[in-house]
């Protein structure tokens, strides 16, 4: 059959543009390779590896490369069998790749090399590999896919937008098609620390241009001949930022295109940034960071070229002070519009659409103080710029500007560069600003969830910005009925499977500006802005009534959930109270048999607690029980987790997992984290004493220890106890320090200096996808109880931890078969009633600790 023209023509013009970039593919996947073959495979980097070298080996044959296309034929084939069976290569299987990998090599210079550093302006890589086959991106799954496949028919959505901001104008740069203009654009990263190595990926997967570059005396280098979009320099090559400086500034001035610089620095010391700052740096970033919070900010520095114009509305009676400001903003690129009546504006709003608003302070008939205040009534307005610029010298006339809701004040005469900065900068931070609120808030195009992350700091965004008033909405805990049977009877991997499709179902269910993600390890929780407790309270029986209709898994199992209420109110100012509330609002719907259990409505319960706990510490009633942590492999010397009990009048008995919450509430947790603390130091007193020396992990708050008094208490204690250095093993929530990193790290330090070891509980896969195992300085991490995700997430944790000199200690552990697969993981040390049951003796045989 005869080929047409056309055809051919597309054919040449295929093969031409996958020649030209097969030298950079082929440099990509050599350094991401050789990294992890060299360094120990992640197994989901591997699964990466595998399919791009088995499309390239496919494309190089379509296109006549078959010296090239055997090779990666071969690499192909010795990563198959670990690809498929999600292993990592053996020793020797390692050597054999790393000579595969030797052998593309020559293949780098080839017919149609590239230059080190691309060009800024060459032509996206995206749209031809899509024609080739070789990336076919899925943004969304086809209807119905949840209910076989546990992901959601879930087209993500920005969140909408008031009613009075419904621009027709096209999304800036920074929506979910991001990435489409970030295409091609060069970056520049100096160091090969584990983050900047899984920030390149992330960067070429983005379609980015990557340069990885070894020294400063290259990267000064390379500035000057092929300035890049971006150039980031690591935390260990911060010393090299003034002679960076200098080629920065050079290459600043001879570039077409905006050439930005971001520093990551090892800690938030001003000296550093200030060096930074004077390097030519326009962000600094200070570690520890996850990896999405570096990369948002680089992508905002990436798009700022490609941004829509800025849109200025200028509010001014004076028509040549009107025109002044108009012709420098127009001049400067940005769409301007112009209004001398005042009342105007309210309409103009909805129409213009402004990014800001500039706008003269004394006007006939509505002056500025009193239309910034109609401004800002409007939902849609609450955040936009307001820049005063007038020429009244009133400071206190100033003043009331700002207090009415203005951004900033700028006096006439004003000289056009000052104005288009101060303008400049406010649009940019505003962007900034929505652009991360959008993307902290986009749930999983494939599951239909948020990242817990996500849910958890747009709540404390929420109390954060409240100024201290009632804060409308609340949230919604739903748990799973019955998980433990349901694990025992379908296996780890059915059970997740059919909570993937259960969020599913709960996502395609919850309004578009709420957020959902997992919570627990059967639980999820819902995040609503608007909701208050009754219909939040009604939604929760509708969805109760919905689930209960549906079938889920594989064997299509009718299941039921409960449900916590809690409706943000007096009494509850921050993110963590507002989850334990909910979570005793589930916990008081399990008790009574599944259904709902509303928080408000238990407050004569919590009121009762509360004096219960205050009568405790007057009284000295509370107990310890202390449960072994068991070694898997090989001896260790006993140790044992010291857990709080507390029982009533009537007999009642209640856990550290009901007394910590309330105790929070009531602002108690800090006089009960001491009380344990020093139950706990007496005991391994007495235990030294007689002889039988023990380590005790004690769970304490990181609330508890924001008091530098609780320290220097701690100081004087620990000399004089004489016990072991060692023997004390401080644990706290990675729930609770999450947001407080900076807090945890000094105190760990200081533990240190004490002799005193740092656990840190609650460890999922969250913990390892952020890098915190790196940079925290932990003895233990302590798994989230239940916690096994996929064995390929297991194992990665478990790896990362072993990586970094942490033990790993799995926590209730219930059952044979669970102790088997956390062995298999190499998990270090199991606690639970499958060891022991928690009891008031120290007397567990360690000898005969399951091996």
């Amino acid at each position: 059959m005869s080929v047409s023209a056309p055809e051919r023509d597309q054919s040449a013009e295929l093969r031409d543009a996958f020649l030209h970039h097969l030298p950079q593919r082929l440099k990509t996947l050599l350094r991401r390779a050789r990294v992890q073959n060299r360094g120990g495979w992640d197994i989901n980097v591997l699964q990466l590896v595998h399919d791009e070298v088995a499309n390239l080996a496919g494309a190089c044959g379509r296109y006549g490369q078959l010296e090239l296309g055997e090779r990666l034929l071969a690499l192909e084939s010795a990563l198959e069998p670990y690809a498929r069976s999600q292993q990592v290569p053996t020793p020797a299987i390692a050597t054999q790749i790393d000579a595969l990998l030797d052998s593309l090599r020559p293949h780098l210079e080839g017919p149609a090399s590239l230059p080190l550093w691309a060009p800024p302006h060459e032509p996206a890589l995206e749209p031809v590999l899509a024609e080739e086959g070789a990336y076919v991106q899925h943004e969304a799954p086809p209807p119905n896919h949840w209910r076989a496949l546990g992901a959601a028919d879930f087209v993500p959505e920005p969140p909408p937008a008031p009613p009075e901001r419904a621009r027709p104008a096209p999304q800036p740069a920074a929506t979910a098609s991001a990435d489409a203009t970030e295409a091609g654009l060069s970056v520049y990263v100096l160091g090969s620390d584990p983050l900047l190595t899984e920030l390149g990926m992330r960067f070429e997967d983005r379609g980015c241009t990557l340069t990885a570059i070894a020294d400063p005396d290259e990267m000064v280098e390379v500035l000057g001949a092929l300035p890049p979009r971006l150039a980031i320099i690591g935390a260990s090559h911060t010393d090299a930022l003034e002679r960076i400086g200098p080629a920065l500034r050079a290459a600043r001035g001879s570039a077409s295109h905006k050439v930005a610089m971001l520093v990551l620095l090892t800690d938030s010391d001003v000296n550093q940034r200030l060096r930074a700052l004077r390097a030519g740096a326009d962000r600094c970033l200070a570690l520890p960071l996850t990896i999405e919070e570096v990369l948002g900010r680089a992508v905002e520095l990436l798009g700022n070229d490609d941004e829509e114009p800025f849109r200025i509305l200028i509010v001014e009676d004076d028509a040549s002070q009107a025109l002044f400001a108009e012709s420098i903003l127009r001049k400067a690129g940005m769409v301007t519009q112009v209004l001398h009546e005042p009342i105007t504006v309210l309409e103009e709003l909805d129409r213009f659409q402004p990014d800001l608003l500039l706008m003269d302070l004394n006007m006939p008939g509505c002056d500025g103080l009193e239309l910034t205040a109609l401004i800002r009534e409007r939902e849609g307005y609450v955040s936009t710029p307001i820049v005063f610029l007038s020429g009244d010298p009133d400071a206190d006339r100033q003043f009331a500007a700002l207090d009415a809701g203005g951004d900033d004040f700028l006096s006439k005469p004003i000289r056009p560069k000052y104005l288009v900065a101060a303008v400049t900068n406010r649009v940019r931070r505003a962007r900034a600003a929505a652009r991360r609120s959008r993307e902290r808030r986009a749930r999983d195009p494939a599951t239909g969830l948020n990242e817990r992350a996500q849910v958890l700091e747009a709540l404390n965004e929420r109390f954060a910005t409240s100024g201290g008033n009632v804060v409308r909405g609340g949230v919604l805990c739903a748990e799973l009925d019955g998980a433990p049977e349901l694990r025992a009877r379908l296996g780890l991997t059915a059970l997740d499977t059919l909570l993937a499709q259960i969020g599913a179902f709960i996502a395609t269910h919850v309004e578009r500006d709420e957020m959902v993600s997992r919570f627990g390890n059967a639980g999820f929780l819902v995040l609503s802005p608007q909701r208050g407790e009754e219909a939040l309270a009604t939604f929760a029986e509708s969805l109760r009534a919905q689930i209960a209709r549906e079938r889920f898994g594989a064997e299509a199992l009718p299941v039921e959930i409960s449900c916590g209420v809690c409706a943000f109110g007096p009494g509850l100012s921050e993110a963590g109270g507002v989850l334990a509330a909910a979570e005793r609002a589930l916990d008081a719907a399990r008790r009574g048999g599944g259904g709902i259990g509303v928080f408000s409505r238990l407050d004569a319960e919590a009121g009762g607690m509360h004096a219960q706990l205050r009568a405790a510490l007057n009284a000295d009633a509370f107990h310890l029980v202390f449960q072994p942590i068991a070694p898997l492999v090989g001896a260790a010397e006993p140790q044992y987790q010291a857990l709080l009990r507390l029982r009533d009048g009537s007999g009642q008995l209640y856990a550290a997992a009901e007394l910590v919450p309330e105790a929070t509430r009531a602002g108690l947790i800090g006089a009960v984290d001491r009380w344990v603390l020093t139950r706990c130091l007496a005991t391994l007193v007495e235990r030294e004493r007689s002889g039988s020396h023990v380590r005790l992990f004690v769970s304490q708050s990181l609330e508890g220890w924001t008091d530098d008094a609780r320290m220097e208490e701690l100081r004087q204690q620990m000399p004089a106890s004489g016990i072991t250095r060692g023997s004390l093993a401080l644990e706290f929530r990675y729930e609770d320090a999450r947001g407080r990193l900076r807090a945890l790290i000094d105190l760990a330090l200081a533990l240190r200096e004490l002799g005193i070891k740092l656990s840190l509980a609650g460890v999922d896969r969250e913990v390892l996808a952020s890098g915190l195992l790196e940079h925290l300085p932990l003895d233990y991490i302590k798994l989230a109880p239940g916690y096994a995700g996929s064995e390929t997430d297991l194992d990665a944790l478990v790896k990362a931890a072993h990586t970094h000199g942490r033990q790993v200690i799995a926590p209730r552990v219930e059952d044979a078969a669970t102790a088997v697969r956390l062995c298999g993981a190499g998990v270090d040390f199991l606690q639970g009633n499958f060891v022991q049951q928690a009891g008031q003796s120290l007397d567990y045989d360690f000898n005969a600790a399951p091996q």
